[in-house]
């Protein structure tokens, strides 16, 4: 799949090794959101610059079925301004959080986390966060932001039972179709990069739900597939 712009994007994201610790074994592996969004900007033939780090080191307890994180290393992030969108998802706070672009979006998964802990989570508020023109958090997430006076778009999300947008006074539900998957490390960020492509576009929030829906549903598919081999 190809989109056409003449933009070029600025991503502000850590690439990470992922220790996935099972039952039995543990199990590493290349991660971090960069590595997803990076994916997802490839797939649509998209022209980007990435800003990161050294790579971080995430641990993650696959075990009883949860998939929770927590860092154990991360390191900053520094990036000038820029004359374009920006995607900030982060694994922590290792980019001080504020808007370099001409359209921002954030996915806050790294400001409210703890890291420390697996799971662990924390308030986060800054002025900068109504500066952004599209915010993304899981239901889970979104308890621990504190957002005020935020006019964009804040897309929730919540897993196999589908995901809100609120823009204003209006909100979409949308639902998605299950896919049986041992886990969705990487969920989270191919649907906030194609989302936000998508709306960058065409300022469409039913289209881009749609289309973020769809080829989020198809990263897990092929997830799932790759498990069988």
């Amino acid at each position: 799949m190809i989109i056409f712009i003449r933009s070029k994007f600025l991503v502000i994201s850590s690439f990470a090794k992922d220790i996935l610790i099972r039952e039995n074994n543990l199990e590493i592996r290349e991660g971090g959101p960069a590595k997803f969004i990076k994916q997802v900007l490839n797939n649509l033939k998209i022209s980007y610059k990435l800003a990161f780090s050294k790579k971080a080191i995430v641990e993650i307890d696959m075990r009883k079925g949860l998939e929770i994180g927590r860092i154990k290393k991360v390191y900053a992030i520094k990036s000038a301004k820029f004359n374009g969108p920006v995607l900030v998802s982060t694994l922590l706070d290792e980019f001080k959080l504020k808007t370099l672009g001409t359209f921002n979006c954030l996915d806050v998964q790294g400001y409210v986390r703890d890291g420390k802990i697996f799971g662990k989570k924390k308030k986060f508020y800054s002025n900068e966060l109504n500066k952004f023109d599209i915010i993304k958090a899981t239901k889970e997430e979104n308890n621990y932001l504190e957002l005020k006076n935020f006019k964009g778009l804040l897309i929730i999300t919540d897993g196999k039972y589908g995901f809100s947008i609120k823009s204003g006074k209006n909100k979409y539900k949308f639902r998605v179709k299950p896919v049986r998957c041992k886990e969705t490390i990487g969920a989270g960020d191919t649907f906030f990069a194609y989302f936000c492509v998508s709306y960058y576009i065409n300022r469409d929030i039913i289209k881009s739900a749609k289309f973020a829906r769809l080829l989020t549903y198809r990263f897990l598919k092929t997830k799932y597939l790759s498990n069988l081999k």
